[in-house]
């Protein structure tokens, strides 16, 4: 159960995005928007980035090594010889150290053979097999962190799936405050769902994330519109309803000019 009285670290970081920009937020708000962070920043979201991302090469998806997989790596795939078998039972390790059953209960001249047949079964030159080895190795170190712009998908990637998974403006997205717990959330459903042949569309994870940015973005157009206001500025017909619409939401009273 989440203690709901504490701000989830996504609403605290939305939160305090929006007061530096100076939005001051009613209880009401703040009250939603901490209830919409903790359905982004689930135990099944925490879960997801522990699991990882999937890398496809040559056929296969390989993942970050499960507890299983290390240790039989470290016992056997590390001392078969040769730096090439070696490299594919570290990848063999990725790809099937989470199958059902017991897909590495093997050591010695079995493994080398199970090895060698699954190297030469790999669609990719021996190179791309290292580099997504390498992009597998290094997500332990870079474990919720955005990504740069030189790897992984960039801002512009991001907002643009957000869009075609949504429907919403690209531009909505890619200028979405505190962005980057959701960016490591989301780039692993979708690599996720796509190993697994899933469709990311209707994940409720994307529909949580998706609440939230639509949250603040009603925040951030109402703050805007009611400054408009109080300068005199005269609203149109669909600004003036979607303001009191609002306003009416979270039990806020029009500030009277003196």
């Amino acid at each position: 159960m989440h203690d709901l009285a504490k701000l989830s670290e996504l609403a605290q970081a939305e939160i305090e995005s929006l007061r530096a920009d100076g939005i001051d937020l009613t209880p009401a708000e703040i009250v939603e928007i901490n209830a919409l962070g903790w359905a982004v920043e689930s135990p099944e979201s925490r879960r997801l980035l522990a699991r990882g991302a999937p890398i496809p090469v040559g056929g296969v998806y390989l993942w970050p090594m499960s507890l299983y997989a290390q240790e039989w790596f470290n016992r056997v795939g590390c001392n078969l010889s040769g730096n090439t078998r070696q490299a594919y039972a570290l990848a063999y390790a990725m790809a099937h150290g989470r199958d059902d059953g017991e897909p590495l209960a093997m050591e010695g001249r079995e493994a080398e053979k199970v090895v060698s047949r699954f190297g030469k079964s790999l669609k990719c030159t021996f190179g791309e097999l290292n580099v997504a080895i390498s992009q597998v190795l290094q997500q332990d170190e870079e474990a919720e962190q955005p990504p740069s712009e030189t790897g992984g998908m960039t801002v512009g990637d991001f907002s643009a799936f957000m869009a075609a998974a949504t429907g919403d403006d690209p531009d909505f997205w890619e200028r979405r405050c505190a962005a980057g717990y959701a960016y490591a959330v989301l780039d692993c459903i979708t690599r996720q769902n796509s190993a697994e042949g899933r469709k990311t569309l209707a994940d409720p994870r994307v529909k949580a994330d998706r609440a939230m940015g639509w949250c603040v973005k009603q925040i951030r157009t109402s703050k805007k519109l009611a400054d408009q206001e109080a300068h005199g500025e005269i609203l149109s017909d669909k600004d003036r309803e979607y303001l009191e619409t609002y306003r009416k939401k979270y039990g806020i009273v029009k500030k009277i000019a003196v």
